[in-house]
């Protein structure tokens, strides 16, 4: 009586082993060989054994070289230039530093992880309140400003002024800063 064929493991047994296997052979099931080949009651999945060629997405990333000296040079312009101005960070959304003329006794990476998260929380804040983008955030001390605005997606500008600094000016001149400063972030 003839079985209807079944797959056969690739595991060595004794007779197994000296006839020529592959992982998808198959062999008629009869009173033969019934007692020789042990029947497999779990499915095999089939396993091709061709070279077979996947077409993998290639992922192609921007990258985008940025001039931390012309940062640098343009941030100490902008410092120098404007007397009120004590000083200034640019600062990655991430909170690293990429540029920055701050006042002596400053941490340059402290201060650029505090603006960060500074305006992550700000514009969360902004959402919060259905207040629409958040343009600016100003910190007002009795000491002066700390104001923070996009200087692009890739970074973030961080200005220092003091307490006697007229805000609509003050404003007018981060404005144009970060138009200088933008198109060297690429």
């Amino acid at each position: 009586m003839t079985k209807s064929p079944s797959p056969i493991s690739t595991e060595k047994t004794e007779n197994a082993s000296k006839l020529p296997i592959t992982e998808n052979t198959t062999l008629p099931t009869t009173t033969e060989n019934t007692e020789t080949l042990p029947l497999i009651t779990k499915s095999l999945s089939p396993i091709s054994t061709e070279n077979t060629e996947v077409d993998l997405p290639i992922i192609l990333e921007k990258k985008v070289m940025i001039n931390t000296s012309m940062l640098q040079d343009e941030l100490q312009n902008f410092v120098s230039g404007t007397s009120e101005v004590q000083g200034a960070a640019l600062v990655s959304p991430d909170g690293l530093a990429l540029a920055s003329v701050l006042p002596g006794g400053m941490d340059d990476e402290r201060t650029a992880a505090m603006s960060a998260s500074m305006l992550s929380l700000g514009e969360r804040i902004g959402r919060e309140l259905a207040r629409g983008n958040v343009e600016r955030i100003v910190v007002e001390g009795e000491k002066g400003y700390g104001v923070l605005v996009g200087c692009s997606g890739d970074a973030v500008l961080l200005v220092l002024a003091n307490a006697s600094v007229k805000q609509g000016l003050l404003f007018l001149e981060i404005k144009r800063a970060v138009s200088r400063i933008a198109p060297l972030l690429g």
